[in-house]
């Protein structure tokens, strides 16, 4: 099997390998971390503030991560702040691609050589890549049926001006949940369809493809042979948007619930 320590530590990301006989799928959270390295001070306003607005503030935090690798789940967990190098984008535009936040504040003051780019690409970007892709098609070669891959982030609970540039028709109310699969192309009907039902069952609002329909993870995992999709958690459902503080009697309910969905999802389309 696919292993490293659990997790192994490095400045870039943890990833926790799957306990137990049974490998059955892998969890990704690209856009949690919150490190700024050196290297990248020279080019950032200083705004912490600014910085914080967009990162999927402590989703990490919102899963029983032992859980997961006790049922066979794998996790991996980036710590590199999206505002430096987005996981979540192509290499070609993955470096200090948010020149503003979505709220329209400054964060990129001025741009580093394309020697610097490649530079970051190279220590940044490509070992979460090489990492999803070696995990990934260990999974393949162990299972008859498509493996399963999800990747996990939070979205605010309204669009913001970055949001409403985008698409200005969209709806300002935010459900809970927003499960995506690239609109149909990236999983059977029936996984992301399980995941709906799930948090429904749940007492929770969970949207197909609405407002997101999944980004560059979701995309790129697509050329294995997956059951693949993209959740977002509304930030309101467990933190406060305001001081960007989780709220912990938010948390205590969402942890354990969430937990036990995304286990349930993994042991059901294993095999």
């Amino acid at each position: 099997m696919f292993r490293l320590d659990h997790p192994q530590k490095s400045p870039l990301f943890d990833y926790y390998a799957p306990l137990g006989p049974h490998y059955r799928g892998l969890l990704s959270i690209p856009h949690s971390g919150e490190n700024i390295p050196k290297a990248f001070e020279a080019y950032l306003s200083g705004d912490l503030r600014a910085y914080k607005e967009d990162v999927d503030y402590k989703v990490n935090e919102l899963v029983d991560i032992e859980a997961l690798q006790q049922a066979g789940v794998a996790v991996l967990v980036a710590h590199v702040h999206r505002i430096c190098v987005d996981l979540n984008r192509a290499e070609n535009n993955c470096v200090l691609f948010w020149k503003n936040n979505t709220q329209g504040k400054a964060l990129v003051v001025k741009e580093p050589s394309q020697s610097e780019i490649d530079k970051f690409i190279e220590t940044y970007h490509r070992p979460y890549y090489e990492i999803l892709k070696s995990a990934l098609q260990d999974l393949e070669k162990r299972k008859q049926a498509p493996v399963s891959m999800i990747d996990l982030h939070s979205m605010p609970s309204r669009p913001t001006e970055y949001h409403l540039k985008q698409n200005p028709n969209q709806k300002m109310h935010r459900p809970d949940f927003c499960l995506s699969d690239r609109k149909g192309k990236t999983c059977l009907p029936q996984f992301i369809e399980f995941f709906q039902k799930e948090l429904l069952g749940k007492g929770h609002e969970a949207s197909l493809n609405d407002p997101y329909v999944g980004g560059f993870v979701t995309e790129y995992v697509d050329q294995f042979r997956t059951n693949n999709i993209q959740i977002e958690i509304n930030r309101s459902v467990y933190m406060d948007e305001g001081s960007k503080e989780l709220v912990p009697n938010k948390v205590a309910h969402l942890r354990p619930m969430l937990t036990e969905v995304l286990i349930k999802g993994f042991e059901k389309f294993d095999s």
